[in-house]
């Protein structure tokens, strides 16, 4: 009998991350402060968009890149000059990450992804076959992303660098003079930039810039999980070079076939004409639930932490010894609330916790009273 040679080296440290360890020991009544989702309703008018397609249209295979309205739609929608030929629709995010990876790195080589950073990143470059090299983000200097920094990670097998901004899970947002830095950056040394931009709408001052406003060379993702809470809906998107979104699309093909078609056809709802209109409502309402947890971390806990300017995460400066994951789990038996240990984004955020202000205000108040107490 043949030997089984095991699992494939590929997935060498691919696994379910640090966050799941912790959702899986919380039970169902646990306050919830570790949410990567807002937890808020899909808009009604598309949910009844969905059940106007569901009465009225059919749901047979698409396009492997997705319906043409809709890509045109998202070209539109982005900044500077697309046709549907450079927008690949995709299983939500996730999937335009792992489609732009798989097209832009071979074997071998180098990537270079955030630490801290959402694990993704980290896993995605493993299934290509290429090797993620961190770049790190310090503490001591909030977690700000530096074009200087990185370029001294660059080797001759660096293809690619992942960036993430607003940021999951420091918050922080990339300005455009670093942006317009790492584009020179790229464009010297040949990298295709994976910009993961589902935190795009997410800001709590100057609108946040997208890679796409400063190179046309980068492939950036997006989706509508976090903007119009439709997590489950899995419908996301690709913008980037025409030759590589092809590359995206023959992906699709041959992994997925295409997005779910009921939530394409939602979504030519989701993005039409009011979708500005609630991105911008539901930003003044995280931007008072921001204002809720931070004023409650300084008012009960009295512990230093990160002031996000996007997304909807604060990082709590809560674990000296940097085991982050032991703290939340403790936190979990003792008051019954679910953090996030910062360990799960990477070794510089590993003293930290990650707290989400997706949740709802109720949430935010009980809990940080109750890790007030806990502290």
């Amino acid at each position: 009998m043949r030997n089984h040679r095991g699992v494939a080296q590929r997935l060498d440290g691919v696994s379910l991350s640090l966050i799941r360890q912790v959702f899986e020991k919380a039970p169902p009544d646990a306050i919830n402060l570790g949410l990567g989702e807002p937890a808020f309703a899909t808009a009604p008018e598309i949910v009844d968009a969905a059940l106007i397609v569901l009465e009225t249209e059919p749901l047979g295979y698409t396009f492997n890149g997705g319906i043409l309205e809709l890509r045109e739609l998202i070209a539109q929608r982005a900044p500077g000059n697309h046709t549907a030929d450079s927008v690949c629709v995709t299983v939500g995010a996730n999937g335009g990450l792992l489609g732009s990876m798989l097209v832009s790195v071979d074997a071998g080589d180098e990537v270079l992804v955030p630490n801290p950073g959402f694990p993704t990143y980290e896993a995605i470059t493993s299934l290509a076959g290429a090797h993620p090299i961190c770049y790190p983000m310090s503490a001591d200097d909030s977690f700000r992303f530096s074009v200087d920094a990185l370029e001294k990670l660059i080797t001759k097998k660096t293809r690619a660098v992942v960036i993430n901004s607003p940021s999951n899970p420091t918050g922080h947002i990339i300005p455009d003079s670093e942006l317009k830095g790492l584009a020179t950056l790229a464009d010297a040394h040949d990298l295709m930039v994976i910009s993961d931009e589902v935190y795009h709408e997410f800001y709590y001052g100057e609108r946040c810039p997208s890679f796409l406003d400063v190179s046309g060379r980068g492939l950036v993702v997006n989706s509508l999980s976090k903007t119009e809470a439709m997590t489950g809906w899995r419908i996301g998107w690709t913008v980037g070079p025409p030759e590589f979104i092809s590359a995206i699309t023959a992906v699709n093909q041959h992994s997925v076939t295409c997005a779910p078609t009921l939530s394409q056809r939602v979504a030519l709802r989701a993005l039409g004409a009011s979708a500005e209109e609630r991105a911008a409502g539901t930003r003044a309402d995280f931007a008072q639930r921001r204002r809720l947890m931070l004023e409650m971390i300084d008012d009960q806990l009295g512990l230093p932490r990160i002031e996000p300017e996007g997304s909807f995460f604060v990082l709590l400066e809560a674990s000296p010894s940097g085991d982050s994951l032991e703290l939340a789990l403790d936190i979990l038996d003792k008051t019954n609330v679910i953090t996030i240990p910062g360990a799960a984004f990477g070794e510089e955020s590993s003293r930290f916790l990650r707290l989400s202000f997706g949740a709802t205000e109720a949430c935010i108040f009980e809990g940080l009273q109750r890790l007030g107490g806990y502290f």
